[in-house]
């Protein structure tokens, strides 16, 4: 579990909680959770296809859940395939392949042990790349959605409020709940965009972008071993797809093995 994202949700709640104080009762208000919440939700589904819409709640858990992304580990599976590649041959790989979980890289490595030309294999795990980043947005896209409306219901919302203000300024009574109304509605939009939408997809995209470097730099490496690159000019070469942080690990790991 992704503990920056829990931590994030608690203190966005406390926040608001605190901030309300020992009135919190007074912002609870059925009718504006209908507005804005449901009434967003359903125009997100009118939005997207019902495959992406019934799972957006899943979407927003994986936003909460850690994946493991380690180029580094990926570099040294690549630099140790090359070495193997030039010292026994391509064809050696082959017994490696199924030992390797990422679907990508076994792919492109078992395109590279039948002996597929460089420019097809670059072909076809480019192609991979763009499927994977299609659905990675696809589903990304249905919270951007919902950021979006959510503000727009909660000023339906509001609009409604004053509607009903209007229509009952004759009876004093009714003017506190319809402003209430008007008013928690905006409240709710917000928090639904900006605690429930908005941040979760912002996570995504960041993950999703260090997924498709990962990819690349899996593509670059399986194109260096099919030409026969030497695997120091490889390593140096792949090592500018990892961040800082990751480049110090990887000659910390790399001087331990030594």
């Amino acid at each position: 579990m992704d503990i920056s994202s829990v931590i994030g949700f608690v203190l966005a709640i406390l926040a608001i909680v605190l901030g309300v104080g020992d009135r919190v009762v007074d912002v609870i208000d059925s009718s504006s959770f209908f507005i804005t919440f449901l009434g967003s939700l359903g125009a997100t589904f009118i939005a997207h296809t019902k495959d992406r819409s019934f799972k957006m709640f899943g979407v927003i858990l994986k936003a909460i859940k850690n994946p493991k992304i380690d180029n580094v580990a990926i570099l040294k599976t690549l630099y140790s395939f090359a070495e193997k590649a030039r010292r026994d041959g391509m064809i050696a790989l082959e017994e490696d392949i199924e030992s390797i979980e990422d679907d990508f890289m076994k792919d492109g490595l078992r395109a590279a042990v039948d002996g597929t030309d460089p420019e097809e294999i670059k072909k076809i795990l480019e192609i991979k790349m763009e499927l994977f980043e299609e659905d990675q947005r696809s589903e990304i896209a249905v919270l951007d959605t919902w950021g979006a409306l959510a503000p727009a219901f909660g000023m339906i919302g509001t609009l409604i409020g004053l509607v009903l203000l209007l229509k009952t300024l004759n009876d004093p009574s009714t003017i506190g709940p319809s402003m209430s109304l008007a008013l928690i509605t905006t409240l709710y939009g917000a928090i639904i965009a900006n605690i429930l939408a908005i941040p979760p997809a912002e996570k995504l995209k960041r993950r999703m972008s260090k997924y498709i470097n990962g990819k690349r730099m899996i593509l670059e490496g399986i194109l260096s071993i099919v030409q026969g690159e030497n695997p120091r000019l490889m390593e140096e070469k792949l090592k500018a797809f990892l961040n800082t942080e990751e480049r110090k690990i990887y000659g910390t790991e790399k001087g331990e093995n030594q």
